[in-house]
């Protein structure tokens, strides 16, 4: 896979009378596999073990001191932004084609990806460029930061467009089926991609419904016209499988990219406590148990095989402990934002044997799955159909003008999708409705029925992003800080911009956009309001998440 389609040429030297400064048209198929792929990577990575918002949102620690300053004390710093940049670039090039062809479907398919990106931008950094964005063909080198709402706006306002090309598409619109990495060149499938984001963006904007309205954007319609459309099962999700087959389409953890299998990042505990509570079979897909138990059935080290409920056989040594010498559980997790010290030796108890620091034997480790090139359950996830069913749930639960009803019938579908795209449904052994009929995860049994849908949605996002976005509109699930947290009991909410490019024209527009975050207690005095814990302009007056 090659970089940066809208500079790269190739010259037949044997054609002499053609511009060699002119770069040869690539196919728009093979532009979109490049933009959807290195899409699909973007997410991944953004939740990916050792992720910042994975350890914002509790699902892992580090276990050792590599990167656990960013990890466990939410040490953020700045992320680059180019990757996205550069598949809008490239992007823009389907969507230009596709309108100088009049190719119907292109053009929907290249504003369906500019929203997205677009999208997780303004998600993760409030004002981005965009209005002056990807214009440096026309010398517009220091594009303005648009503001949050308006970003917000175009976004909706594009899907909105996606939708009514790929409702009136005929033959002479088609993409290539082996070029389309989602869909395989289904337009079904994309308009219901289409859909269902304009459900996620008109959810996000729920706590903005009147400040969108002063732009002329009717929340709760969008996402009632939206709703009907959207995925309806798993095989409508819109992701990307690791090929494994050589570095590039492999995934990030399994030998092809990581030399080292990474052992050091840990499952955070309040993520094992509760699946472990609730008797998740989602734990034992994700985690690994320990490989030292302390057992009080025990008066010497005794080794046994566990198989667990998908037929995995580990060996576990047993290890004599009194009632109050540790963790005695068989998956056992991190507590958030332990001093290194602590967490190197986490539940070691009185064994004073010298354990690698990444293979504390008393900690459980993430699956094998996650050490490997590929794996059916480790793909890349831009939509899921069980987000669509929460996001469903949700808007029942709200009520007023959404225009969805029957809240329970949502969020219990919304468990079993989300169960099932991680092959739950192997499991003969479990019963989903003895599951669900737990006081802890029944919606009519719930005394904060929004707290219990986003429960369950943090859940469902293990190695995912919207558990965070949902976090801070929300406050739910009710995470706390850990006792290093660089800037006091709260997680962080934003990215921190790129570093600035020192050029006058361009500070001007950073300057514009840092001035209009919101500076909140946790920032230090003296420190800028480009900080990851500024509210950006669409938690700004909610009181939310802090």
């Amino acid at each position: 896979m090659s970089l940066g389609f809208y500079l790269t040429s190739c010259q037949d030297l044997t054609e002499l009378n053609k511009n060699p400064n002119n770069p040869v048209e690539v196919s728009s198929n093979f532009i979109m596999t490049y933009v959807l792929t290195n899409t699909g990577k973007i997410v991944f990575d953004l939740g990916k073990d050792g992720s910042k918002i994975g350890s914002a949102m509790q699902y892992m620690q580090a276990g050792t001191n590599e990167g656990a300053a960013v990890i466990n004390q939410y040490d953020w710093t700045q992320e680059s932004w180019n990757a996205y940049y550069d598949a809008l670039r490239n992007n823009q090039i389907i969507y230009e084609n596709g309108v100088r062809d009049n190719n119907r479907f292109f053009q929907a398919v290249a504003l369906t990806m500019k929203s997205y990106l677009f999208g997780l931008l303004t998600d993760l950094y409030g004002d981005i460029p965009y209005t002056e964005a990807l214009q440096a063909k026309d010398a517009l080198f220091f594009p303005k930061y648009d503001d949050q709402a308006s970003v917000y706006k175009g976004i909706l306002t594009d899907l909105k467009e996606a939708d009514a090309l790929l409702s009136s598409l005929d033959a002479k619109d088609a993409i290539s089926a082996s070029a389309d990495v989602l869909f395989k060149g289904e337009s079904g499938k994309w308009r219901k991609f289409v859909n269902s984001l304009r459900l996620r963006y008109s959810m996000r904007l729920s706590e903005k419904k009147s400040e969108m309205s002063a732009l002329g954007i009717d929340i709760e319609a969008e996402f009632k016209a939206a709703s009907g459309l959207a995925f309806t099962s798993n095989s409508d999700d819109a992701t990307i499988l690791f090929l494994g087959t050589a570095k590039d389409n492999a995934a990030p953890g399994g030998p092809l990219n990581s030399s080292n299998p990474n052992f050091k990042l840990k499952p955070g505990k309040p993520f094992i406590d509760k699946l472990s509570a609730l008797g998740d079979p989602r734990m034992q897909r994700f985690f690994q148990p320990v490989q030292r138990k302390w057992d009080t059935g025990v008066e010497t080290e005794t080794t046994v095989t566990v198989t667990n409920i998908f037929g995995e056989n580990y060996d576990i040594i047993l290890v004599p402990a009194d009632a109050a010498s540790a963790d005695t559980s068989l998956y056992v997790g991190l507590p958030i934002g332990l001093p290194i010290t602590q967490a190197v030796s986490y539940n070691k108890g009185n064994d004073n044997a010298a354990y690698h620091n990444e293979r504390n034997p008393y900690i459980s480790f993430l699956h094998q799955r996650y050490r490997e090139n590929s794996d059916p359950y480790v793909n890349m996830n831009l939509m899921t159909y069980a987000e669509v069913e929460f996001l469903l749930a949700e808007a029942a639960q709200r009520g007023g003008g959404f225009g969805i009803s029957d809240a329970e019938t949502h969020f219990k579908e919304g468990i079993k999708a989300a169960m099932n795209k991680v092959g739950v449904s192997a499991a003969a052994s479990f019963d989903f409705d003895s599951y669900y009929a737990q006081p802890a995860v029944s919606y009519a049994q719930a005394a904060n029925k929004l707290e219990r849908i986003m429960e369950q949605k943090w859940i469902a996002s293990w190695f995912d992003i919207q558990s965070w976005f949902d976090w801070r509109r929300t406050g739910y699930p009710a995470l706390q800080a850990g006792e290093v947290a660089q800037y006091g009991d709260a997680l962080p909410i934003r990215y921190i911009y790129p570093a600035p490019n020192l050029d006058p024209k361009y500070l001007v527009n950073y300057d514009a956009a840092v001035a209009k975050l919101e500076a909140t207690t946790h920032i230090p005095s003296g420190q800028s309001k480009d900080h990851h814990y500024a509210k950006m302009w669409v938690l700004q007056g909610t009181g939310k998440p802090w």
